[in-house]
């Protein structure tokens, strides 16, 4: 039998480390190699098996629990005393300087609670739809169609994305392609819903019956396994249900709701309502068959109104998801849409197909038309300016650390003397940092408590604290709090324990600091801040244009109110019903019928004039709409109820004049319809360009009718306000209209607010900027701040000898100023250009029409900026310029 290679044995490891731990330093390496050298020779005579046994055996023996409490106890020991001086002595010195510690805790209170608050945004952002249990297997379908202007305009990507589909694509989805297990299509509107003597203006939505499987709303109360089965169920959100029921037991209650006509239905379920962090939003559900327009477009390819859902089998392809869809799209669509398609198709682009955007993803796709999009850039420019204003509380607090630690030099060498080592020395200034560092956490998640409800007002969230999110909050906030410590406390600390006991203790050691590299530091610190306060500026003055530029109308005092009868000819008879009952009322000045308000939707037409694709904009109006809003007209005539030909008659826009090349357009007919023998509709009247839509866009062609038949009724009514109190005229309105139609609710909107609802997201981003400006401009402040002491400091000597010359106190003030205006300038010199770029190519170029950006925009804000600067300065500038020389020098 051959003998075991001792070469190629070896003792258990764990044994090896197991004595490691335990043995002293000093007598380790003698005491592993005796039992290394016995290892070996076991393996020789015993055999490789036994040698471990009696390896472990050896370990063991030598194993003695006071060389435990000799070696390890006595080490935790004064480690515990060390901390414990740590804290003392950083309290000390906290307390000592409380300015300075009130400076550096509020500035990185500052960072760690804007960061705090970015870090929820995003997280709220990226949390859209990840409680749904299936979300992984849900898409939403849209359809991707070639846009020629797009196309001539240079847009990389030439297509609109629309998720409003045909009514037919879900069910012969679900029929035909084997990946799809459910579908749903999605429509939401509103109606007047009544039960006994409650009467409200309701939203609604329409869904089919896999809804409820796709989907993880909790279904509360009532038939959980075959709602929709009956076309009369409805299924409420808890708040729905409290608001008409009460206490009662809603399940089973009947009620009715007109949509175009009045239906009967019957509580089927109650629902828990959507969280503020669904891309899907709804306060009751009704069957999609109740959709007053479904039924005519069940079988319709070429009407596009209804968003579809589905849920696939998993490991279920994206990409052959698509194709099926594709292939159904060149099934059963009309060959006649897909030729008119591809008329004005490009080589090399697709004319139109279908395409899935997985649910997780819908909120940040902002190219798909959908509620409650976002745009996922403002993540990442929000999450860059929260890094910023982290980096620049780190440069201040090393600017501010560097301002003090000439006063613990004498502290320094004392250490020293007494045998501290350089590394003591460090851990206790990082322990110091970061001691102050958890203050700040603790002061900043204060300041979020405070400052979240604000913040969701600038962005439109609903964040809120929950158990589970305050932990979340509060270890990125303690995250957070450590890494600012430990980088804002390397520096300062190898830098103070770097004196040399010997020069502080014999006096030769200056105070003058070497701190130069943080003039670059502090340029760029106000570098962001000039441009953050130059880019707030401009969007400011950006949203003033939008909201005080003249649009052609007259917005003022003009109240919409809707007819809440639906689609249908009654909206036209309650508009001239209520007309004829205010004609003499001295509040209400004048009455005007429209299909939309501002805001509240459009309609636009395409047609062909002589071969050639032309499209407008149009509204169906009253006579008495064009004088209600002060509408200017250029040519022509306004429309005359009583003549008959009027009823076939169009006012149209200068745009549209210029769309069609016409020269004098009151001799001018148009077949819009595309369905006339005739010359079609006679142009009676040109009214002066005015926004009917936003500035964010330029004004489109557009026509205007009171043709009931061709363009649809006016189920909106605009009010003409008398000037006096706002209240009580609404409520002077709201008397009448009870009056008048005691069986339909009264809800009003105010013109001047549907414009400015246009611009919400800009406003939103707009307070959003103000709120990180301001965040910069206070902590950018405090690194100047500290600046000003380094230099102060330095200049301690010269200020003293140049009061002994005779220097004044204003003399000194310059000397001691200047130099942070000339930073100050440098700063601006460098952000004007940037954010004059930024501000023209990406914000303002969303807008068609356009705030003057000149030159004395980056003045006044140039201006500003040196003055804040200088009021940062001043309180250093005049301390050291009011010190007795006697007392610098004698030290110096």
């Amino acid at each position: 039998m051959q003998k075991p290679d001792p070469r190629t044995s070896s003792p258990p490891s764990f044994a090896r480390k197991f004595l490691e731990w335990f043995c002293p330093p000093f007598l380790y390496e003698g005491i592993e190699g005796d039992l290394m050298e016995e290892f070996d020779t076991d393996v020789e005579e015993l055999g490789e098996k036994r040698a471990r046994r009696r390896y472990i055996f050896n370990v063991v023996r030598f194993f003695r629990p006071e060389i435990i409490l000799r070696n390890k106890l006595s080490l935790q020991i004064m480690n515990t005393i060390m901390i414990g001086n740590y804290i003392k002595v950083a309290s000390r010195n906290i307390a000592r300087r409380k300015l300075y510690s009130f400076i550096n805790a509020f500035g990185l209170s500052v960072a760690i609670a804007f960061c705090t608050l970015i870090y929820l945004f995003v997280q709220d952002e990226r949390s859209f739809d990840q409680f749904h249990v299936n979300k992984d297997y849900i898409y939403r379908i849209h359809d991707t169609d070639f846009n020629p202007d797009k196309y001539k305009k240079g847009e990389a990507d030439p297509y609109d994305r629309f998720a409003y589909l045909p009514a037919p694509l879900g069910t012969t989805a679900l029929a035909e392609l084997a990946e799809v297990q459910y579908m749903t299509r999605f429509s939401q509107g509103e109606g007047v819903m009544r039960y006994r003597d409650k009467i409200f203006k309701q939203r609604y939505a329409n869904a089919d019956s896999g809804f409820f499987k796709m989907f993880s709303f909790p279904v509360l109360a009532g038939d959980h396994a075959h709602l929709f089965r009956n076309l009369s169920d409805a299924v409420l959100t808890r708040e729905t249900a409290k608001k008409y029921f009460g206490d009662e037991d809603p399940i089973g209650k009947i009620f009715t709701i007109d949509v175009n006509g009045e239906k009967t239905m019957r509580v089927a379920a109650v629902i828990e309502a959507p969280p503020a962090n669904s891309s899907i939003q709804f306060e009751m559900i009704l069957p999609i068959e109740m959709n007053p327009w479904f039924i005519g477009n069940r079988e319709r390819w070429s009407n596009y109104s209804y968003p579809t859902f589905i849920q696939v089998y998993p490991d279920t392809k994206t990409e052959s998801l698509q194709d099926n869809l594709n292939r159904l799209y060149q099934k059963y669509v009309p060959e006649e849409t897909r030729e008119w398609r591809e008329r004005n198709l490009v080589p090399g682009f697709k004319p139109y197909e279908y395409g899935v955007t997985a649910l997780s993803d819908i909120h940040l796709r902002k190219d798909v038309d959908w509620q409650k999009v976002s745009d996922p850039q403002y993540s990442w420019i929000l999450g860059g300016i929260a890094v910023l204003i982290l980096v620049i509380a780190c440069i201040n607090y090393i600017s501010l650390a560097l301002t003090t630690s000439a006063s613990r030099r004498i502290e320094v060498g004392i250490r020293k003397v007494v045998g501290a080592y350089r590394k003591q020395l460090v851990q206790q200034f990082g322990f110091e940092s970061i001691v102050l560092a958890l203050i700040s956490m603790m002061i900043g998640l204060g300041l979020v408590a405070i400052f979240l409800p604000y913040f969701n007002d600038f962005t439109g969230k609903e964040i809120v604290f929950t158990a589970a999110s305050i932990f979340q909050v509060a270890g990125v906030a303690l995250a957070l709090s450590i890494v600012v410590g430990v980088l804002a406390g390397i520096y300062p600390s190898l830098y103070l324990s770097g004196f040399l006991p010997a020069s502080v203790l014999k006096g030769t050691f200056t105070s003058r600091l070497q701190a130069g590299f943080t003039k670059p530091l502090v340029v760029f610190q106000f570098f962001l801040s000039a441009s953050m306060i130059i880019c707030s500026v401009i969007m400011y003055r950006q949203m003033k244009y939008v909201t005080t530029k003249d649009l052609g109308f007259d917005k003022e005092h003009v109240v919409a109110v809707g007819t809440q009868t639906g689609w249908n000819v009654q909206a036209d008879r309650a508009v001239e019903q209520f007309r004829n009952a205010v004609k003499n009322d001295p509040v209400i000045l004048h009455v005007a019928g429209a299909n939309f308000s501002f805001d509240g939707g459009w309609s636009r037409n395409g047609f062909k004039i002589n071969g050639e694709d032309k499209n407008a904009y149009v509204y169906r109006v009253d006579p008495e709409y064009i004088p209600l809003l002060g509408i200017e007209l250029k040519e022509g005539r306004n429309f005359d109820s009583q003549l008959a030909s009027d009823s076939n008659a169009l006012i149209v826009n200068e745009a549209f004049v210029a769309h069609m090349n016409w020269t004098d357009p009151l001799q001018e007919h148009l077949n819009w319809k595309e369905d006339s023998t005739g010359q079609g509709a006679k142009i009676i009247g040109v009214v002066k360009d005015y926004h009917f839509l936003s500035l964010e866009r330029k004004i489109e062609p557009m026509f205007m009718s009171i043709n009931q038949k061709d363009v649809g009724y006016t189920t909106t009514i605009l009010i003409r306000l008398a000037a006096g109190d706002i209240s009580e005229n609404i409520a002077h309105v709201q008397d009448t209209w009870t009056r008048l139609f005691p069986d339909r609710p009264f809800d009003y909107s105010f013109v001047d607010e549907e414009v400015a609802r246009q611009y919400e997201s800009y406003t939103r981003w707009l307070n959003i900027m103000a709120l990180s400006t301001a965040f910069a401009i206070v902590i950018a402040c405090l690194g100047l701040f500290g600046l000003a002491g380094i230099n102060a400091l330095n200049r301690t000597r010269e200020i003293g000898i140049r009061k002994v010359m005779g220097a004044e106190l204003t003399s000194i003030f310059v000397l001691l100023n200047r130099e942070y205006i000339a930073l100050a300038l440098i700063a601006f010199v460098f952000a004007t250009p940037v954010s004059w770029y930024i501000m023209t190519r990406w914000w303002l170029a969303d807008f068609q029409f356009q705030t003057e950006v000149g030159w004395e925009l980056f003045a006044m804000c140039m201006l500003g900026g040196l003055a804040l600067a200088l009021l940062t300065v001043s309180y250093h500038a005049i301390k050291a310029a009011l010190i007795n020389p006697a007392t610098t020098l004698k030290h110096e």
